[in-house]
Formats: structure tokens, sequence, C-alpha cells
């Protein structure tokens, strides 16, 4: 069955992709609705998920939205890659890393576009609609609003042990299967279907901007998909995209943490945001570029391919 299916056809192997993730979410979302409904069965046939209260309502939310990423995001990937590939981690490109420095240059990195990113997400956030699409606007806006409330939710808790179970949830979890399925499947779908890894790269990014449904935060998310998707295809390795999707949402889950304990953490926020900022959006785009220089080079011959590893410079690749 595994050696048919290999032989499949790009729009072939495309259903096949798009059936196993619906399957497998729509199997997640039944199980985490009755194991909630076991747990906490006020919260859900009352009140709703987005109106957690209490440490009890709090901790189910956590449970269901761990299940629901699990299924949505983790188990469909590791499928698709046992079916489309010999090995899973041959075809997440996992058994290659690059070495310690390509790791602090992508912190670099996001310091870096930090500045132009907040301006960025302070656009986004304050499009408006024309008139005429008033009703949409309403409905988008509930959405966001809906979100950020789960999100809110997500972050509560008190303690080291709750700050763990937070990271766990809402950095490690999402970094580890969100690049799986956008970066290890999807965009490396993309660019053997149509030959052309920039686009293919854009619209795994745009897809995985869109799946998180918030259209005020849509552009800074695409960007970020963005930049995953090439240190994924200039690195040859998943680890990079991995860690950078973790030390984004950690930093912001923290700067949560910090903003409850009574501290401000609201100028990284507006870092680059003032009239008077703006040197720092030049000064870091201008670190951005020399450090992209370095990250977004290519560390193999094949353009097409993002999954033939080799020896590669200082910081490129281990030999695999």
């Amino acid at each position: 069955m595994f050696d048919t299916i290999k032989k499949y056809n790009y729009y072939q192997k495309t259903a096949v992709i798009l059936f196993l993730i619906v399957a497998s979410m729509l199997i997640g979302q039944v199980f985490a609705g009755m194991l909630g409904f076991i747990l906490n069965p006020e919260l859900l046939v009352e009140s709703g998920l987005s109106e957690a209260k209490t440490t009890a309502d709090y901790n189910t939310v956590k449970l269901l939205q761990f299940i629901s990423a699990l299924f949505t995001f983790v188990i469909p990937a590791l499928i698709i890659a046992k079916l489309f590939g010999s090995k899973v981690s041959n075809y997440l490109d996992l058994n290659s890393s690059p070495k310690i420095t390509y790791y602090i240059l992508t912190i670099l990195f996001l310091f870096a576009i930090l500045p132009a990113m907040n301006i960025i997400i302070i656009w986004n956030s304050s499009l408006q609609l024309p008139e005429s699409m008033s009703a949409l606007e309403q409905s988008l806006m509930e959405m966001e609003e809906s979100g950020k409330n789960m999100t809110e939710i997500m972050l509560k808790g008190s303690g080291v042990g709750q700050l763990l179970i937070n990271l766990l949830l809402m950095a490690l979890l999402p970094a580890i299967g969100e690049e799986f399925l956008f970066r290890g499947i999807l965009q490396k779908h993309l660019i053997d279907w149509i030959k052309k890894p920039h686009l293919a790269i854009l619209l795994s990014g745009i897809i995985f901007s869109a799946i998180h449904f918030q259209f005020y935060g849509f552009i800074p998310r695409v960007i970020l998909g963005v930049l995953f998707g090439y240190l994924v295809y200039y690195s040859g390795s998943l680890w990079p995209a991995i860690f950078a999707h973790f030390f984004n949402n950690a930093m912001a889950v923290i700067s949560f943490k910090l903003g409850e304990g009574g501290l401000d953490a609201s100028e990284i926020d507006n870092f680059g945001t003032t009239s008077s900022d703006f040197y720092f959006i030049f000064i870091g785009l201008v670190l951005a570029y020399f450090i992209g220089k370095i990250l977004f080079k290519k560390t193999h011959p094949d353009p097409k391919q993002t999954s033939c590893l080799h020896e590669v410079d200082d910081i490129g690749n281990i030999e695999s």
C-alpha cells in the first residue's frame, strides 16, 4: 500500500494530504469533545470554552487544546511522512541540524526585525474594510476577540509549573506540530509540485497564517511563516524553523507572564512604533540584511529539494 501511494501523482498526493488532515482534525475534535464533556460538562454545554473562569475550567481548556493541536498538526504530519517517505525523520528533514551558530544567528535575526514587525502588526491590526463589507468586518473582529480571549485563557496560571505548561502548550507544541505540517509536509509538497521554491514558500506561509483565522494578524504571521520556510529551505533541516517558532512563541508567553506579574512588558510590543524609534527600524533591517545573507544561503545543490542534506560550511548542516 505504501509503495502504491508513493507513486501517486501530485493531485492524488494533495487529495491524500487534505483527507488525512481533515479526518485527523475531526477525530481529534470528537475525542476532545467527549473528554471535555466527561471532565467539565458545564463548561462545554452551558458556557463554552471562551467563558472559562475557574482553575478547573482553565485546565480543561488547556487539555482540549493540547488534544486538538495533536490531532490537527502532529498526527497527520507523521502519517503523511510515513506514507510518502521511507522514514518519517528523513521525509521531515529531521536527521540533520545546523551548528549552534546558525541558531544564535536566527535569534539575532528575530530581534533585528522586531521593530519593523511591530510596525507591521500595528498597521495590520488597524486595517478597515469598506463600509459595504461592514458585516464581514464585524465577523472578523469577533473572531479576533474570541482568539484573543482563548489565548489569555491558555496563558492563565501562576507559578513555575504553570509557566512550563504554558510554554509546552503555546510554544513547544505549536512549534513542533505546525512546522511538521506546514514546512515539513505542505511546503515540501508544493516545492516538489510547482517547482518554484520561493512561490511554494510564500503559499505555505499564506496557508499557515490563514489557518489561524485571525485577519488582524494575518500579514505578520505570513512573514513569520515565510521566514520559517526559508530557514528550512536554506538549511536543509526542519530544526531551525522549529527553534525559531518556539523562540517567537516563548517570548510572547514570557512577556504575558511578566505583565501579569506587574512588570511592564509593553515596551517590547511597542518597540519601534514611535517616530523617535525610527532609527531602530533602520538599524534592525540593516542587521537583518547582513544576518540573512548568512542564514539564507544554499547548503545543498538542488534548489528544488530540501531533503538532500550535505556537508556545508561552518554554520551549515552537520554531515548526515
